[in-house]
C-alpha cells in the first residue's frame, strides 16, 4: 500500500489562512480554525498546528497579520522575568556594598 503524501503549503498560503482565522476570531470571538478548514479545504489539525507554531513566514506585505504565538510570548515573558530577577539580585548586592562604603565615610 503506497503512502499518500500531503499537500505542502507555501508561506503565502499559510499566511492567508492564518490571517483569515485571525480576522474571523476578532469578529466572532472564536471558531476561526473550524471555519477556515471549511473555507480552504484544509484540516483543522493542520491549521491549528500553524497557529500554535506562530504562523507562517510572512512575505513583505504589511497588511498581512498572523495569529500570535502564545507559547513563544509566554516563553519570552518567563525569560524576561528571570533576567529581571537576576538584575534585581545584582542591584541589591551593589546597594549593600554602596551602603557599607558610605558608612565608612
Amino acid at each position: 500500500m503506497a503512502s499518500k503524501k500531503g499537500k505542502r503549503y507555501t508561506a503565502a498560503e499559510k499566511a492567508e489562512v492564518l490571517n483569515w482565522v485571525n480576522d474571523y476570531n476578532v469578529t466572532h470571538g472564536r471558531g476561526g480554525v473550524a471555519n477556515a478548514s471549511k473555507e480552504f479545504g484544509i484540516t483543522q489539525l493542520t491549521i491549528h498546528n500553524w497557529v500554535r507554531q506562530g504562523g507562517a513566514a510572512m512575505s513583505g506585505t504589511s497588511n498581512l497579520r498572523v495569529a500570535p504565538n502564545h507559547a513563544g510570548i509566554l516563553r519570552q515573558l518567563a525569560d524576561l522575568l528571570d533576567e529581571i530577577s537576576q538584575r534585581e539580585t545584582e542591584l541589591a548586592k551593589l546597594r549593600k556594598e554602596y551602603d557599607g562604603l558610605r558608612k565608612k565615610l
